[in-house]
């Protein structure tokens, strides 16, 4: 069944629209007439969205981390950082969302052989349970929409600029290699899980620190097909179970050289996806040994994400079909130059 390029223009439009300037924010490109609606769609998908409408997100973060310190300042001396794909640049909205995490400085994790000098006497999951509840309600008294369902993150609804906010427990955990080379890349945290009673340690600068990298090594490419597949899982006609560091980390996979193409060369980007995809589906052993970035998980161990990867090659195949036959008419093909 042929896609409808209309509707799924008009969708990436609102996902691009800035509420105060009532309109979309688009490339010049977009408004071609001699440019087919799903080639338009491909390219316009892979593009980044505006850095002032990031910086904008990241106000919105700040904004509510200083009402946090202003309003605990005579408990705790609160540290904050950031994580999310507005951070990495495979955002696909303007108004995206970005994680916060709130430090205590009360205790840190070591890693062994590490001692600490002055050993933390308390119990450090009933205190950052403590610490979410003290910022949930300093934050419910300050925004109208505060969510505090969520078990690993308080969701904030600022207006002014709109976005999600989500607000993450955490404390340091302090690596090994972090202290050999005092670079927080290296360094770790544990983040609260309140419902199981449990922290979860993660390192999401280093991980943060591999994508952006990828991007440099890639000409910005790796960021151009994370975009266009998290687009096409949106805006397809049926769930797909695949989350954005899952994506994330399938395209990091992918070999620099294949990559690595120039500007004029960003549709033959499909075809790389569709080849990254293919194998993950059809060999398990690379399937389930694809590891993070960062080394620390293996991404793809359950057997019911092959499904969900074969939903979104299906989309992406579609995509390929739609924008060849396109170009064929302007006698045309994928593999000469494009520029939008």
């Amino acid at each position: 069944m042929p896609k409808n390029y209309t509707k799924r223009l008009e969708s990436l439009q609102k996902r691009r629209f800035d509420d105060n300037l009532e309109k979309s924010i688009l490339s010049e490109s977009f408004k071609r007439s001699d440019i087919g609606q799903s080639t338009k769609y491909t390219l316009e998908s892979m593009k980044p969205i505006e850095s002032t409408y990031t910086q904008s997100t990241i106000r919105a973060a700040e904004n509510i981390q200083n009402n946090l310190k202003e309003k605990l300042k005579s408990e705790y001396n609160l540290v904050f950082r950031h994580q999310g794909s507005t951070i990495t640049d495979t955002h696909i909205k303007i108004h995206s969302d970005i994680d916060i995490l709130v430090f205590t400085d009360t205790f840190e994790t070591l890693e062994n052989p590490q001692i600490p000098s002055n050993p933390y006497q308390g119990n450090p999951v009933e205190d950052l349970i403590t610490l979410r509840k003290k910022c949930f309600e300093k934050l419910d008294s300050t925004y109208n929409q505060v969510d505090d369902s969520n078990s690993k993150a308080i969701q904030v609804f600022p207006t002014q600029p709109k976005r999600k906010v989500d607000v993450v427990i955490c404390n340091w955990f302090n690596s090994n290699l972090w202290k050999e080379r005092n670079n927080e890349i290296y360094r770790g945290i544990h983040f609260l899980d309140r419902d199981k009673k449990q922290r979860i340690k993660d390192f999401p600068f280093a991980h943060i620190h591999q994508l952006k990298n990828k991007s440099l090594n890639t000409n910005k490419n790796y960021n151009k097909v994370v975009r266009i597949l998290k687009t096409l899982k949106v805006d397809a006609d049926y769930e797909i179970k695949l989350s954005s560091f899952e994506i994330c980390c399938l395209v990091y996979d992918i070999e620099d050289r294949k990559l690595n193409l120039p500007e004029t060369s960003s549709l033959l980007l499909l075809n790389v996806a569709s080849e990254q995809l293919a194998k993950l589906i059809d060999n398990k052993l690379y399937r389930e040994g694809l590891n993070s970035p960062i080394g620390t998980e293996y991404v793809f161990s359950n057997e019911n994400k092959v499904v969900e990867l074969k939903k979104l090659k299906l989309e992406v195949d579609e995509l390929i079909i739609d924008v060849s036959k396109e170009l064929a008419s302007q006698y045309k093909s994928l593999n000469e130059s494009f520029i939008y």
